[in-house]
């Protein structure tokens, strides 16, 4: 199932079903799927961990339990529950975080896209393996790779199901950033640490510059940019900090 641990301000969401090596099954994906929604409404979150137990990430679908779901509503409703959770997870206003601990397959490394951040162990690797299962990606994995890393190289690491390393990940973009072996949730807790120390409605308005920026036209999210920096250098957080630079000087 889905363990979820609170830490003021901080959570972190692990998935516990390490005799799957983390792969989720109906349960924990609404399990997930109804966490995601809930903290969306909590004003007091402003960064989630993800991660799995045990030494690995997550790995997708439980394929024992889904083989016994064959029809296209069936394909539906997992697209649908998953799809949907990683969705909102991906516009929350908080700040999510992966710390791939482990391997990653199919599924779950679609949910470790759809994370704002991303930081993986040396150790670790990806696989988009949905090819092999004769399947495309269900859960928005494809769109945010072909975002992150074109055209030709997502048809390439969809196509081949290749293991991509901790390293090359790095090299292309898909992670933000490289811990030593088991210590890829104590490097996402520094991480989330860093982030805690700024003023939550100035990381809110980051987030929401560069998602939007994703989707729009680049004189309307440049518009956006400035409507944003208008509202916040009036704040008083931000006079604040320049009371602080000031008294420095």
């Amino acid at each position: 199932m889905l363990r979820v641990e609170r830490q003021g301000e901080l959570a972190i969401w692990m998935v516990n079903r390490p005799q799957r090596r983390n792969a989720m099954d109906w349960a924990t994906m609404e399990a997930f799927a109804q966490t995601v929604e809930e903290a969306t409404q909590d004003p007091g979150l402003r960064v989630v961990i993800l991660t799995g137990a045990e030494g690995a990430f997550l790995s997708g679908a439980d394929l024992y339990e889904m083989a016994h779901y064959r029809t296209t509503a069936d394909g539906y409703r997992l697209g649908q529950v998953m799809g949907e959770a990683l969705r909102q997870l991906e516009e929350a206003p908080w700040i999510s975080i992966a710390a791939i601990n482990g391997p990653a397959r199919g599924g779950g490394v679609e949910v470790a896209l759809a994370c704002d951040l991303r930081v993986m162990a040396e150790d670790a690797d990806l696989a988009f393996v949905q090819v092999t299962w004769a399947l495309t990606p269900g859960w928005g994995g494809g769109q945010r790779l072909r975002r992150r890393v074109g055209y030709g190289r997502a048809l390439e690491l969809l196509l081949t199901a290749r293991r991509i390393s901790a390293e090359e990940a790095f090299r292309l973009g898909l992670v933000e950033r490289m811990a030593p072996a088991g210590q890829a949730l104590a490097e996402a807790l520094a991480l989330a640490r860093e982030l805690l120390r700024w003023d939550p409605e100035a990381v809110r308005a980051i987030k929401a510059v560069i998602r939007e920026g994703d989707a729009l036209p680049f004189q309307e999210a440049l518009r956006i940019e400035r409507e944003w920096f208008a509202q916040l250098w009036a704040a008083p957080a931000h006079w604040a900090a320049l009371e602080r630079f000031l008294q420095r000087n």
